[in-house]
Order: C-alpha cells, then structure tokens, then sequence
C-alpha cells in the first residue's frame, strides 16, 4: 500500500525458514561452487550474505519500480568516505529476517553470531565524517527518503600510515 508522504510502503518479507536454508544452498552451490563438505566458514558467512543480499534485491527492485512510477525525485549525497560498520545484522534487521535467519542458520547447523563475527568492517574512511555520512544514509533510508550515497574509491580503504624516508606509505588494513 503506498505511503502517503513518499510514495511507498514496504510489507515485510515473505520469507520462510525454509526458503532462506533453500536460498543459502543454492548460493553456496552456484555461486560459491561448493557443498558442505568443501564449504569453508567464510565459504559459508559468503553465501548466507549472498542470501541475504537476494533479499535486498528484491526489496530495492520493488522500491526503484515505486519510485520511478511515481518520478520521484533522488537525493544524492556526495561524501569522502563511508563508515558504515558490518552490513549484515543491519541488512537482516531492516529486512526483518532476524528470527527465521537464526532459525534457517540453526537447521544448516550454523550460529549467526559465528557468520557475523567472520565480516569485517567496511573500510570506507577513517573516522567522523565517514561516520556521519552513513549516519545521515541510514536516516534518510528509515524515513524512505529515495537516495544514493557517493564517495571516492580508496585502493585500500582505511589504510595503515608509515613514514619512511620523510613520505607516507600506505599498506592494507584488513
């Protein structure tokens, strides 16, 4: 049902327990190329976030489609950096598939605090601003305001500063 202010209303999902063991599998197979028995963790934490991704596809098709029936119009927000933490308990909880996830987690013999913990985090900045950014992202998507967040690609991401020979080196920080 639309929502008078902007223009959507999001239902929650309709996603079975069932439905999120038979999605995990199907990414694991077809786009990890693998089975429980070469599965690594991370193989696994890969393609549960896969699944849950599927789930944000289908709700950002939906929204574009609203969005463009009705000519919205977009904000974009242009910023240096994004600090926007661990995406997957955020992305299952504004989906509202925290419960059948930890359900759909338990009968694949999985823990989602042991997926969580095998994420790491975005390294999109390095601090305040990056920080505030996502903050005012996160803001205009819970009050569905249609925008996209632009930034600068970094080699690295946040980085690791070394002085030598009066210069900076910057190295990977995972």
């Amino acid at each position: 049902m639309p929502d008078t202010k902007y223009g959507f209303h999001f239902e929650p999902l309709e996603a079975d327990v069932d439905q999120i063991v038979q999605r995990f599998l199907d990414n694991l197979k077809f786009n990890m190329g693998k089975d429980e028995f070469s599965a690594t963790p991370f193989d696994c934490y890969t393609a549960f976030s896969q699944t849950i991704s599927d789930y944000l596809v289908d709700r950002w098709t939906a929204y574009q489609q609203s969005q463009y029936a009705v000519d919205a119009k977009r904000v974009y927000y242009l910023s240096l950096e994004f600090l926007i933490g661990r995406s997957l308990s955020n992305a299952m909880l504004n989906l509202e598939l925290i419960e059948p996830s930890i359900k759909a987690l338990g009968k694949l013999g999985f823990n989602l605090s042991q997926l969580e913990d095998l994420e790491w985090d975005a390294g999109l900045g390095n601090g305040g601003l990056g920080r505030l950014a996502a903050c005012f992202l996160d803001s205009m998507a819970s009050l569905g305001i249609p925008a996209y967040g632009y930034g600068i690609r970094y080699e690295y991401g946040i980085f690791m500063q070394h002085i030598k020979d009066g210069f900076q080196i910057e190295t990977p920080d995972n």
